[in-house]
């Protein structure tokens, strides 16, 4: 093959390797930055405990209510984040093996696979059971707080409550694995960049004959 036909496959792979961590990283960041604004959020509304035209005839705590409130905007937005993301992941993966000559049998190709079969797992759980029942008890704790049916809203909210340990362990899992993801992409296209230098000076000097000089003293009758 020669050094034309090798070099678009080449920059093709160099490219697809780039959005692949820059999809991965996007995903780990606003994983990170959504547990944050979590708990930045609602720390700082029980620090100031407010009240809300909008929820006044509550009688419950306006606090959780309100950080809730304003929270499942930040986690909507990560969601679509989120889908975005892992599809450009997913898409990625896939013409790098395809197109691009991934190396299965590689320790980081394997780790790569394995991690974001488990992100996608957990991110599929998250999307399509977990969010759409947490999102229904949300809903219902809102408007029934929104109009003072104070029991019904606690009923909601506890059902709603329940479901977050597991939203926790699942976004912490979905976290790790982007997080492992990302780094044995990273890993692997190095190894791949350090291989394909090694393999291109091995040909070049295959091409020109260029070898070792043997040194003078271990010549017979070397020089004096």
């Amino acid at each position: 093959m020669t050094a034309t036909t090798q070099k678009p496959v080449g920059s093709g792979r160099k490219a697809c390797e780039t959005l692949h961590a820059v999809a991965a990283g996007l995903w780990l960041g606003a994983l990170v930055m959504s547990g944050a604004t979590a708990g930045i959020l609602f720390t700082t509304m029980r620090t100031l405990g407010p009240s809300f035209d909008l929820f006044a005839a509550y009688g419950g705590d306006q606090s959780n209510l309100g950080a809730g409130f304003l929270q499942n905007r930040v986690f909507l937005a990560l969601d679509a984040i989120q889908f975005g993301s892992a599809t450009l992941v997913l898409a990625t993966t896939i013409a790098g093996i395809a197109f691009f000559r991934l190396p299965l049998r590689r320790v980081s190709s394997a780790v790569r696979l394995v991690a974001l079969g488990i992100a996608m797992t957990l991110l599929s759980f998250h999307l399509f059971v977990l969010t759409p029942k947490m999102q229904t008890n949300a809903q219902t704790y809102w408007a029934a707080a929104e109009l003072g049916e104070t029991a019904r809203a606690e009923t909601a909210y506890a059902a709603f409550d329940a479901d977050h340990p597991t939203a926790r362990r699942v976004l912490m899992g979905t976290m790790l694995s982007v997080l492992v993801l990302m780094a044995s992409g990273v890993w692997g296209a190095v190894s791949a960049g350090e291989a394909g230098g090694s393999e291109a000076t091995a040909v070049l000097r295959k091409k020109t004959g260029t070898r070792r000089e043997e040194p003078a003293l271990n010549k017979r009758g070397g020089t004096r």
